[in-house]
């Protein structure tokens, strides 16, 4: 099964990126005692190499999104499918269940249209994987008025 969400690197990753070999590289020609220094610090861009991208290239789709990962209560799995899927307008959700699934939002700058996959999720691991849904405005804001980092009084 080919992906069909693919990580890629924003300009703004590459320019972190490089800023950290150059200062590693900077410190190992300060002197002596500073290339033990300068090592690690390149060290530590090589390690974030694979994994500091924030870009997602989704396939049939142009332009490069952003995520935002929300995590929801499992327990309630067929309503937030079907709020995803357009069939339920509202999506009521107690802010003190515990979490079990994850809604991964795909946005773009600029760009009214956005795209929404389930995934069932335990142990730190995304499990089986759902299609994505194109999914509006006000649908993306009612999912991420359920993010941890938001508050949340109520039903939406």
């Amino acid at each position: 099964m080919e992906k069909q969400v693919k990580n890629m690197f924003l300009p703004s990753d590459m320019a972190v990126l490089a800023a950290v070999f150059a200062a590693g590289a900077a410190c190992c020609f300060l002197g002596e005692g500073w290339s033990l220094l300068g090592a690690i610090i390149i060290l530590s861009g090589a390690m974030m190499v694979p994994f500091y991208h924030h870009g997602y290239r989704l396939d049939g789709r142009k332009g490069v999104y952003g995520m935002k990962e929300i995590l929801l209560p499992k327990e309630n799995k067929e309503e937030i499918l079907a709020f995803l899927e357009g069939r339920q307008d509202t999506l009521d959700l107690h802010p003190f269940q515990p979490g079990g699934a994850l809604v991964e939002v795909y946005s773009r700058k600029g760009d009214d249209s956005m795209l929404a996959r389930y995934f069932e999720y335990s142990d730190y691991m995304k499990g089986k994987e759902y299609p994505l849904h194109e999914i509006s405005a006000r649908q993306c804001a009612v999912l991420e008025s359920f993010a941890s980092d938001s508050k949340h009084n109520g039903k939406i």
